[in-house]
């Protein structure tokens, strides 16, 4: 008899603990008895700064050069050996702090912010003659911070050493995702500073054992010190910035030029011009929007058109998101033009532009050009920009990029690994807490085990009804969601597909119609998956395969096909986990046949029999070469879905021959719908 107070008095102790927390009683027992988990929480209160204030590593590709990168055959060097890169600098000087940046790249994964970047390395400082003079950091497990991702690493080195160069040590490397045989060890960018000069820019290069990637436009020693970060521009986020730069008007041709000339108020020795690209006005664009391909700086002290002497000429490629510093020579001058000989013209259909968002004239003072009058070729209006910001001539020598406060590679650089220390502690202070409150669930949970039977019905019965309840809700709103989906979604896309097409009858085909039209006409596919998907009853709902055949009528319009099934095959009804993996398994078939194939026929076939599900697509196309079908990292998408089906796939491909993919799943339990006979399809024309 005594079990029923002992256990009224604990769940009354919990309920009184979890009365004030709203992140669950767990932790409002773990508040009641834990002086830790009070510290812990008080830190985080306290230490609470303001990140906006702080810039971020930006998970969309920024453009500009890859990096260096060296291929090995191990993780760890063979005896004797090193996996290594140096950098020198030509005349000695007393390097007091370095920086260096991650190489990313993006691949089916997805982004991978720290591609190549050792898991252990070692960073020296050394003389002239190779020899370490100063060992800066040896890092250990870094590829398993739990927050990194991508930040650079930042080493302050006081006091300053006198050395002429650098080198980095990789002393263990990670496999290749793609070529699990091959070990890479990889940095996007290298920084080294005497507290004035940025000592890297330009810097010898020196690759120690291992051999080139096979992408040299993107990977190569040179790009080591060439000052382009994958990390975008060096911007501090500050409120109440609205303009992203300045845009000349459109030109037919990209041979024709466009300028824009800076009155510096005096004149000056310049020293070197930076220029800061603007950011692309939309996401379909690439980087390094309306960055010229050809410019040419001159300097006058008039400002006459026969006074102008040439300080600077050269050709770029494209910079992305990263300022392009060009050396001028040519003396003092009060007023500096900057020409685009070859203007930025990525599409046929594209006018041609030339667009920055800063110009910065740099003397041995600092930027000149800060708070000074521009003028342009092309008048200096004002345009629209998306989110209410401008593109306007005050832009250009405002000290501030398109989403922020232009600093210093070194200031931006240290404020990046300033976030990175304050999300590295908050990280771990949650982690501590989170042990805290787990240990304190399970001795919640252990106590009211010990009440007995009463207890055990409270913490069973309570949560079982509440999941029943929860499930209950859930399928109202999956329902409610489906209905939305269908009834708004669904017919928005419609009319957006309609006038498109009443567009092009109007105004003749475009690339932009076109594109409009397919993403549309995919977007709808991908509701109606979605909205099947959602609505697992009902005799409204179709049959898996017929599903299938409805996709293959959308996704295949624009080529021949046909599709066929034995009547065990239409009145088949899978899970909603299996009819989930063999939707995306489908769309993948027939994404990478539109994308890779050049098919003109496909023809899909499903069968039911012995308990087993066969699905086969052919298609007419290229064929996939078998040294490229060996590899791991061919089909894997396919692979993948086949796996989680517990199903088999196989593959036929010959160049020039087409591909057949066969897939086999066993059916196990599995629902009927009432018999309901084929509709033969013929093939689209």
């Amino acid at each position: 008899m005594k079990a029923a107070p002992t256990f009224l008095a604990l769940a009354h102790l919990l309920a009184t603990a979890a009365a004030g927390a709203d992140d669950g009683w767990e932790r409002g027992l773990a508040r009641v008895f834990s002086a830790r988990l009070k510290q812990i929480e008080a830190e985080l209160a306290e230490n609470r700064p303001d990140m906006s204030k702080l810039p971020v590593i930006p998970v969309s590709d920024q453009g500009g050069t890859g990096g260096f990168a060296a291929i090995h055959p191990g993780p760890v060097p063979a005896a004797g050996k090193l996996h290594a890169v140096e950098v020198r600098w030509p005349l000695e000087a007393a390097v007091d702090w370095l920086a260096l940046v991650p190489a990313r790249r993006y691949d089916e994964r997805g982004l991978d912010a720290q591609y190549g970047m050792p898991d252990a390395f070692t960073v020296e400082l050394i003389n002239a003659a190779g020899d370490a003079v100063a060992v800066v950091a040896r890092e250990k497990n870094a590829r398993a911070h739990p927050v990194r991702k991508g930040h650079p690493f930042v080493y302050q080195v006081s006091p300053p050493v006198r050395a002429s160069g650098l080198r980095i040590t990789a002393d263990l490397l990670q496999a290749d995702f793609e070529d699990r045989e091959s070990f890479v060890h990889a940095w996007a960018e290298v920084f080294a500073s005497d507290g004035v000069r940025d000592l890297t820019r330009g810097a010898e290069v020196k690759t120690i054992g291992g051999s080139s990637p096979p992408a040299p436009w993107h990977w190569t020693p040179a790009f080591l010190t060439d000052g382009q970060t994958p990390l975008g521009l060096p911007e501090i986020p500050e409120e109440d910035h609205r303009n992203v730069g300045w845009i000349s008007e459109g030109r037919a041709s990209a041979d024709e030029s466009a300028s824009v000339t800076i009155d510096l108020g005096e004149s000056l020795a310049v020293e070197a011009v930076r220029l800061v690209p603007a950011r692309r006005p939309t996401s379909d664009l690439p980087s390094g929007f309306g960055f010229p391909r050809r410019l040419v700086i001159s300097i006058s002290e008039t400002g006459e058109d026969d006074t102008w002497r040439e300080a600077a000429a050269l050709a770029l490629r494209n910079p992305g998101h990263n300022p392009v510093l060009v050396p001028a020579a040519g003396g003092s001058a009060r007023y500096v033009k900057v020409e685009a000989t070859r203007l930025w013209k990525e599409f046929e259909s594209y006018p041609a532009f030339f667009a920055l968002s800063e110009i910065e004239v740099l003397t041995k003072t600092g930027n000149a050009a800060l708070g000074r009058a521009a003028r342009s070729s092309d008048g200096m209006q004002n345009l629209i920009a998306p989110g209410g910001r401008f593109w306007t001539s005050a832009a250009l020598c405002d000290g501030y990029g398109p989403d922020g406060r232009l600093v210093p590679t070194r200031e931006w650089l240290e404020a990046l690994d300033e976030r990175l220390t304050i999300e590295t502690r908050r990280h771990a202070l949650r982690a501590e807490a989170a042990g805290v409150v787990s240990g304190w669930r399970r001795a919640g949970l252990a106590a009211f085990a010990l009440t007995g039977l009463a207890g055990a019905f409270v913490i069973i019965a309570l949560p079982i009804r509440y999941r029943i309840h929860a499930h209950r809700e859930l399928l109202k709103v999956r329902e409610r969601i489906a209905g939305d989906l269908h009834d708004e979604v669904g017919s928005n896309l419609g009319s957006i597909q309609m006038f498109a097409d009443l567009a092009e009858s109007r105004s003749g085909p475009s690339d932009e119609l076109k594109r409009i039209q397919r993403i549309a006409a995919e977007t709808v596919s991908a509701v109606r998956d979605i909205v099947w998907l959602l609505r697992p009853g009902g005799d409204h709902r179709i049959a898996t395969v017929e599903h299938l055949r409805e996709t293959s009528s959308i996704m295949l319009e624009s080529i021949d096909w046909q599709f066929t099934a034995n009547d065990e095959a239409w009145a088949l009804e899978l899970s909603e986990e299996s009819n989930r993996d063999l939707f995306l398994y489908f769309r993948e078939a027939l994404h990478n046949i539109l994308r890779h194939s050049s098919a003109a026929h496909v023809g899909i076939h499903a069968e039911s029999k012995d308990a087993r599900l066969r699905l086969i697509i052919r298609d007419d196309g290229c064929g996939i070469p078998p040294e490229k079908l060996a590899r791991p990292a061919t089909l894997r998408a396919l692979r993948q879905r086949t796996e989680a089906m517990a199903g088999h796939l196989k593959v036929d491909s010959l160049p020039g021959e087409g591909t057949t993919l066969e897939l086999t799943v066993p059916l196990g339990r599995r629902h009927k719908r009432k018999p309901v006979p084929p509709v033969p399809m013929a093939p689209a024309s």
